[in-house]
């Protein structure tokens, strides 16, 4: 029934997991350092062909303008729910205590009653704040994988230019030689890919009629 002193840090408390188990980069390396230096080169005058053809997913995602603004979006909104649930957790702990220093005025009856209340009240809080973080979630979600549908058409492109049958993601490759890494290139056109549909967004807005 009514809460003991410190049991609302137990009850409330959200875990930082919970809000946004984002993508993060794998560590590079010597290795990585090399393949960065042997990258396809898509100013070259030269017509390169590679049949196999990989792409880091981590380092588009965290070094692409969309990947890179999603994760400061999902931090701020993470940041900002975190700082909601501290205020939350110190007028509750406040009310907690108000609630035990007038129990010695108050009757067995009211006291119960007054305590179901804040258990209510603590156990709703907690919902809502749960759900803020799910819907967090959701958004990281659904953006990333608008992200990766814009990052599959722009793999599909370079594959094409570059006549290649296959394209693996780098951790399913055990040994490669680094001129075969794509993802430098692919964080290009995504960019790019992504800069063309803002600018022709408003341009479409444009085009619609006015009405006198």
């Amino acid at each position: 029934m009514f809460l003991r002193r410190g049991s609302l840090a137990v009850l409330f408390a959200l875990g930082a997991s919970a809000l946004c188990a984002q993508d993060t980069p794998q560590g590079s390396g010597d290795a990585a350092k090399t393949a960065e230096s042997r990258e396809v080169s898509a100013s070259s005058g030269t017509k390169l062909v590679f049949p196999v053809l990989v792409f880091d997913r981590s380092r588009v995602l965290s070094q692409s303008v969309a990947g890179q603004a999603l994760e400061a979006e999902i931090e701020e909104a993470r940041a900002a729910l975190l700082a909601e649930n501290e205020q939350i957790y110190a007028d509750l702990e406040t009310e907690e205590q108000e609630i035990a220093d007038a129990k010695p005025l108050m009757s067995e009856e009211a006291f119960r009653i007054r305590a179901q209340e804040f258990d209510t009240k603590v156990t709703e809080a907690r919902s809502a704040q749960d759900q803020k973080a799910r819907d967090i979630q959701t958004l990281y979600d659904d953006r990333i994988g608008e992200i990766e549908q814009k990052m599959n058409d722009a793999l599909a492109t370079i594959a094409r230019d570059l006549g290649a049958v296959v394209v693996f993601e780098r951790g399913q490759v055990y040994l490669m030689n680094g001129a075969i890494d794509i993802s430098r290139l692919v964080i290009e056109k995504l960019d790019e890919d992504l800069a063309e549909d803002t600018d022709t967004a408003p341009a479409d807005q444009d085009t619609a009629p006015s009405e006198d």
